[in-house]
């Protein structure tokens, strides 16, 4: 090989002084401004040759040194991933060991040796918060989400680590800057919502909410979405209304019965709203219009503290009594009826048409308050005592007029969303009865009823009583 690259190299060399021989001509070449050289046109040839195999064997020499560089680098990521998945399994091997000092201690090592791996300082953040150590979780959550801040885990984990650290507004304000960029994940959404409603940030909240049931597809979730969405709008009709702005209120509570018609907190809000606004009639044929729809007995009782405070009896006792000619076999209107009579100062036929009733339908506390309140007036202290002995003997004895549909829980007044399991829609009146329906037996506050049977017990028989 040696020889006959010898042979090629003695072959070039003749062939190039016979050219040399051959093309004895000079040409100018010029390299400064001032300065020409003199050169045979085959000693420019072969310049011009050397120069262009310099500059190839440049370009290869180059592309084989990066070539290396890149596989060293390469090399030297292979060997750091192995060593972050190393330490990243060591650390759930902790974990699953519930040695979390441990774990803590091998995740700390991972993050100062690897500052850019998420998921180390993710896991990191979350061991700190369920230590307690809420400032931490914060630094570390804060830190990772320098190398991706659209990461809607790390949102997720800091939002946590801000609501444990009883900084609210901070959450609040890293899910508005989430929202405003127009994201749209549900699981941020429902967090979002969920912190607004706790605060009682009702208009933010239907903003988000409004944007959350617009994300699902028809079907029983998106059902779910939309009751909520008519809760929150009602929510935000009174809280305008607390704040005077009835005309916002109307509105609101428009949109919520738009959707659903039958939503009775919305109607009994919008009501209240037209009443407040001067705009009797329609408030007025509000209510009727719900009763009609619904046959709720708390569309008749607002109606009759309408009529008592305009100081109009005749009215409320004319609308019980309509409403008895269309039903007459109801004794909850019966019994409505007979607590405007004793209202109205007519013991005699509020008394009559309760005991009339006894019997009619499962009778509650409020029942027989009312009729042992009637015999108390009468002097009558044997049957009054008689009735609120009937009410002790009540597995829950209380006398609340309002109950919950969802949760069977009793309360003293009623209230558009339920006090104890926060949904909407569901507190109606009792009617003097116990709580219709099949079930978890009615619950209330356990210091309500104890000052209800206490109450009774020291009026009429001292604490004694059993």
């Amino acid at each position: 090989m040696t020889r006959l690259l010898l042979l090629v190299m003695l072959v070039l060399a003749v062939a190039l002084v016979k050219l040399a021989e051959w093309n004895d001509q000079k040409v100018s070449f010029q390299i400064l401004p001032h300065q020409v050289l003199l050169l045979p046109q085959i000693t420019l040839i072969v310049l011009a040759f050397s120069l262009g195999a310099a500059l190839v064997f440049l370009i290869h020499g180059l592309s084989d040194l990066l070539g290396w560089v890149k596989n060293l680098r390469e090399s030297r990521d292979e060997k750091r991933a192995e060593r972050a998945q190393a330490l990243w399994k060591r650390t759930w091997t902790e974990i699953n060991r519930s040695h979390m000092p441990q774990a803590l201690s091998v995740l700390e090592r991972l993050v100062a040796l690897f500052p850019d791996h998420r998921e180390a300082l993710l896991l990191l953040g979350d061991l700190k918060r369920s230590s307690g150590d809420y400032v931490g979780a914060i630094r570390i959550h804060r830190r990772a989400r320098v190398f991706d801040e659209e990461d809607v885990r790390l949102i997720l984990a800091l939002a946590t680590d801000y609501e444990c650290a009883e900084r609210v507004e901070d959450a609040l304000v890293l899910f508005r800057e989430y929202f405003k960029k127009e994201g749209r994940n549900r699981e941020v959404l429902e967090e979002f919502r969920r912190l607004l409603m706790r605060e009682d940030r009702w208009e933010e909240a239907l903003s988000v909410q409004t944007a959350l049931a617009r994300s699902f597809e028809k079907g029983e979730r998106r059902d779910r979405e939309v009751a909520l969405l008519v809760g929150l709008r009602f929510e935000v009709g009174s809280l305008l209304h607390r704040q005077g702005n009835t005309e916002g209120a109307r509105r609101a509570f428009r949109g919520a019965l738009k959707i659903d018609p039958a939503f009775t907190p919305a109607r009994l809000g919008l009501a209240e709203a037209q009443i407040a606004e001067g705009r009797e009639k329609e408030g007025i044929e509000n209510l009727q219009e719900g009763w009609t729809r619904t046959s709720e007995t708390l569309y008749l009782v607002r109606l009759e503290e309408f009529y008592l405070e305009k100081g109009n009896p005749d009215a409320i006792l004319s609308l019980y009594s309509k409403a008895l000619d269309r039903h007459p076999a109801n004794p909850s209107l019966s019994f409505h009826k007979a607590r405007v009579y004793n209202r109205l100062g007519m013991e005699d036929e509020s008394l009559s048409l309760l005991e009339s009733l006894e019997g009619e339908a499962a009778w509650g506390g409020e029942y027989y308050r009312l009729m042992g309140e009637i015999y108390e007036k009468r002097h009558q202290m044997d049957l009054a005592l008689e009735c609120f002995r009937r009410i002790l003997s009540l597995e829950l004895p209380f006398d609340l007029p309002y109950g919950c549909r969802n949760c069977r829980t009793f309360f003293p007044e009623w209230s558009g969303r339920c006090p104890s399991c926060h949904q909407w829609n569901t507190i109606f009146r009792t009617d003097g009865q116990v709580l219709p329906g099949s079930g978890a037996p009615p619950v209330v506050d356990p210091a309500t009823a104890l000052s209800h049977r206490t109450a009774y017990q020291e009026y009429f028989s001292g604490p004694g009583l059993t």
